[in-house]
């Protein structure tokens, strides 16, 4: 029997956002059937049947940016087209439109569809895409603007769906501060984009931390509490545009092990804090263009070491 997740096969969550983005084209496909130093397709096979049915062609159009000759190649046109039935001249076609200008140069488009010598100008579909146009959905409308008898001339307006990856943006670990007691507690592999809020637990020193943060995949994580009960609970919700510029606070010795003593959190809107009492050495983490998102702490009973999450502020995103 097989093994239910064999090792070819693997599940994830979604790592990040994905957006979706329209981009519309306007290109021209040039074919030539004619023999020459412009012929860009053959014939496979024909089977002699009625209005070019079962005809197989293999193609390479040129596709430029210009109605033309002297226009700029910027893709080909690479694939094949039937002739598909036989009570009129109807073509079936599949090919994919590679581009090779620097802008799009290693992305690609799959084209689905047909065209009638009666009526030939129509929609195919997009079927798919690779590069920039990765899981591509649309379609291209084309128009006959010039035919005769070795070639015709396609105008095409593409119109495409695809899903845009934003780059994950680099999230930077500072400290910690503190000791070297209690276990580690860190984040996962889904990093933090937005800090929603901190939960503190204290007394004379910091028992312990909790906190939510927005993940780049847009998904609401809690973390902890990291730590042991305290006489108070304080919980700061932020608003969505509040970030954390500043996070400040003191280290110090409580019951032989040494713990922070104290937190105070700056934003770009107030102060919170102090939380416990400040007393040791102090530290800072005052930031210009980043905000804190997340922590990760050393705890036990009391929250022995802390050190933060930063990442590129919202408005420099």
């Amino acid at each position: 029997m097989a093994a239910k997740n064999p090792s070819y096969f693997q599940s994830i969550p979604l790592q990040q956002i994905i957006e979706q983005k329209e981009l519309r084209l306007h290109l021209y496909i040039f074919q030539q059937w004619s023999k020459g130093p412009r012929q860009n397709q053959q014939i496979m096979t024909n089977l002699q049947l009625p209005n070019q049915c079962g005809l197989s062609t293999v193609n390479d159009w040129p596709i430029r940016d210009g109605p033309g000759h002297n226009a700029d190649i910027v893709a080909r046109g690479r694939g094949l087209h039937f002739g598909t039935a036989i009570d009129e001249a109807d073509y079936f076609h599949s090919f994919v439109i590679i581009f090779t200008d620097e802008r799009f140069k290693g992305s690609s488009l799959q084209v689905l569809g047909t065209s009638k010598a009666s009526s030939p100008d129509g929609e195919w579909a997009i079927t798919g895409g690779t590069g920039e146009f990765a899981f591509a959905q649309g379609v291209v409308a084309h128009k006959m603007f010039g035919r005769d008898h070795a070639s015709c001339f396609r105008e095409l307006h593409i119109r495409v769906l695809c899903l845009a990856f934003p780059k994950p943006v680099l999230v930077t670990k500072i400290g910690p501060w503190g000791g070297h007691g209690g276990k580690e507690f860190d984040i996962p592999e889904l990093v933090p984009q937005h800090l929603e809020s901190v939960t503190i637990r204290s007394g004379v020193v910091i028992d312990s931390i909790a906190f939510s943060y927005v993940n780049q995949a847009g998904k609401k994580q809690t973390l902890g509490p990291w730590g042991g009960d305290g006489e108070l609970s304080d919980t700061i919700t932020f608003a969505p545009l509040e970030i954390v510029k500043e996070v400040s606070g003191t280290t110090g010795t409580f019951g032989g092990d040494t713990v922070v003593t104290s937190l105070t959190f700056v934003t770009n809107v107030r102060t919170y804090g102090p939380f416990g009492k400040p007393s040791g050495a102090a530290f800072s983490v005052p930031l210009m263009d980043t905000s804190v998102v997340g922590f990760f702490v050393r705890a036990g009973r009391l929250v022995n070491a802390i050190g933060v999450y930063v990442r590129p502020s919202v408005q420099n995103y």
